[in-house]
């Protein structure tokens, strides 16, 4: 494979690896919000039933 090939595909690569990392950031970050949603709306249903 020549090197301008190999180089090209290196740099595809490089820029995919990222997109992923952040892709994966998002996702994390969501899931946390999701978490702290679900908590939030578990102890307001925890407080409507103890009145």
């Amino acid at each position: 494979m020549s090197g301008c090939k190999y180089d090209e595909l290196a740099r595809k690569v490089e820029q995919h690896e990222q997109t992923i990392a952040q892709l994966l950031e998002i996702i994390a970050s969501t899931n946390a919000r999701l978490a702290e949603l679900d908590r939030k709306q578990k102890e307001q249903s925890y407080s409507h039933s103890l009145t």
